[in-house]
């Protein structure tokens, strides 16, 4: 062979080779791993959740693997994926895509193709069945429509009485038989709805769909390494609550539980939690601060937050709404994280759990509410200035007092510096009676406008051996318009705010005093028009 000849081939020779394993390495690399990783941790926020992972992962001989992680959540969020990688190792590509699972699907087809056999046996046995009952039926109506002897033919008693025996053993036998025709067709068609209701659970576990994350690495040739990976997911939320028991000296005993729910589909069984306050956030990149505005509201106490009544336990608002409404549990300094005592497994199917986290005690002090206006009986009230400390967070508190559950709420927190109340209800042991003096009471007109003069009396009684503290609050009318005006003729040692016309009194009652406050007011307005309101 001429010696360029040979050279050429040679060459072509190589040039195949190299294609060939450069091939063979792009084939190598290209095979995915279907893997599993088990959960690791998972940090639960006010809305959406932080979980961990970690798994095993082998480059191949050219220092790449594309593994694709299944059984995640469906609400996945790609942008906040966090992986640990070896020196040397990185990671080339990364894509989330929600699908069916092919392995459960098979099942279910599979599963699916025996039931419909059963289905059609039954279907078949259920036509037969009703086929002999019709023919019973038949014979039996024939049986009825005979059974009296016509004709001029002469029967012997025996005759007639063999006639009567064989009329009435076979229609008993007809309905035996008719009878348990029905039976069996009434199991039949109980069984044809188990098997169709099978049917269609295999048919919603062929279409259960899982987030699958599909990471591609690049590293040392044959390295392996242990990932720890976490990401954020969806539809998983936590709130604080609590159970709170005052004794009579005012002493709080609180303890705090975690009411957690998640809906991401993957159980969390046997995995370290943490509850943590606060969102989770959106992006590596610094969030932009927002500056904070202060308003004023109206308030239904002079202190500066309200009592609201407790929403059931167990009634919750749908997964969105609560995650906004969590958003305002925490401010951007409150930054608290809980770790349960125990452990607790969580379904993935938004089943709710109460979780114990820790005790909290708090020094306090019994004070009385009076509300003449609104309630005869006064409202006990236990106060605690040192609740800062303690981490407390907004949420439905269960209270007891002597071991008696007295009601439930939901706490909303002062600002820090003021003082916290906790109501433990009402105290028909200290009283009060509100009366209008008629006698005191009187209306003048001076030119283009009219006067009308109002006079109350509240008398306040403690029938409790001890002395207590005592908050009473009414009030003044407040005018909305500049034609009318209010004016105090007596405030009764109280203090009167103008602008909101609240009048309150701080006292301190002994025990089985009585004492009795008078206040009134005068309004002013024009004489051609209608006073409403007073």
């Amino acid at each position: 062979m001429d010696k360029s000849i040979k050279k050429t081939a040679m060459i072509w020779g190589a040039i195949c080779l190299s294609m060939t394993c450069f091939g063979q390495g792009r084939a190598q690399e290209g095979k995915e791993d279907a893997v599993s990783w088990p959960l690791s941790s998972v940090t639960v926020y006010e809305s959406g959740a932080k979980v961990e992972r970690s798994g095993a992962v082998r480059l191949n001989d050219q220092g790449m693997k594309t593994v694709r992680i299944g059984g995640l959540a469906e609400h996945v969020d790609e942008a906040m994926l966090q992986l640990n990688l070896d020196e040397g190792w990185s990671l080339v590509s990364h894509v989330f895509a929600v699908t069916t699972i092919p392995a459960q699907k098979v099942e279910a087809e599979k599963e699916q193709g025996l039931i419909k056999d059963e289905i059609s046996r039954n279907r078949q046995t259920h036509s037969l069945r009703d086929a002999l009952k019709v023919a019973y039926e038949e014979e039996l109506a024939m049986i009825r429509a005979n059974r009296s002897v016509s004709g001029g033919e002469l029967l012997l008693v025996e005759d007639l009485r063999e006639h009567a025996d064989f009329w009435r053993e076979r229609v008993k036998e007809l309905q035996y038989k008719m009878l348990e025709l029905r039976m069996e067709m009434e199991t039949l068609d109980e069984n044809l709805a188990a098997l169709e209701q099978r049917h269609a659970d295999w048919q919603a576990k062929a279409n259960e769909r899982e987030g699958q994350l599909t990471l591609r690495f690049a590293g040392p040739p044959n390295g392996v390494s242990t990932i720890r990976m976490s990401y954020v997911v969806a539809k998983a939320l936590w709130r604080a609550v609590y159970d709170a028991e005052v004794d009579e000296n005012g002493a709080i005993s609180m303890r705090r539980f975690a009411l957690v729910e998640q809906n991401t589909g993957n159980d969390w069984v046997d995995v370290p939690l943490t509850f943590l306050v606060g969102n989770p956030l959106e992006s590596i990149a610094p969030p932009v601060p927002v500056q904070k505005r202060l308003t004023l509201t109206r308030s239904g106490s002079t202190d500066t937050y309200s009592w609201e009544q407790s929403e059931q336990m167990d009634d919750f608002e749908d997964v969105e709404a609560k995650a906004m409404n969590a958003q305002a549990f925490a401010g951007p300094l409150e930054r608290y994280s809980f770790i349960p005592a125990n452990s607790v497994d969580i379904l993935g199917n938004g089943t709710r759990e109460r979780i114990y986290i820790e005790d909290i005690q708090l020094e306090g002090d019994l004070s009385h509410l009076l509300l003449p206006a609104y309630a005869d009986e006064s409202y006990q009230l236990v106060n605690s200035g040192e609740w800062p400390a303690s981490n407390l967070l907004p949420g439905p508190v269960q209270v007891l007092t002597d071991g008696v559950y007295r009601g439930s709420y939901f706490m909303r927190l002062p600002a820090p510096g003021d003082t916290l109340q906790i109501p433990l209800g009402q105290d028909s042991r200290v009283r009060s009676t509100r009366q209008r003096l008629l006698d005191q009471c009187s209306s003048s007109v001076l030119g283009g406008t009219r006067k009308t003069a109002q006079m109350f009396e509240i008398r306040l009684e403690n029938q409790h051996n001890r002395s207590i503290i005592l908050r009473v609050e009414d009030g003044f009318p407040v005018s909305n318009s500049s034609d009318i005006q209010v004016e105090p003729l007596s405030l009764g040692g109280g203090d009167w705010d103008r602008n909101t016309g609240s009048l309150t009194w701080d006292l301190t009652l002994a025990a089985g005093e009585t004492r009795t406050l008078m206040f009134g007011f005068e309004v002013t307005y024009p004489k051609k028009r209608a006073l409403q309101g007073l």
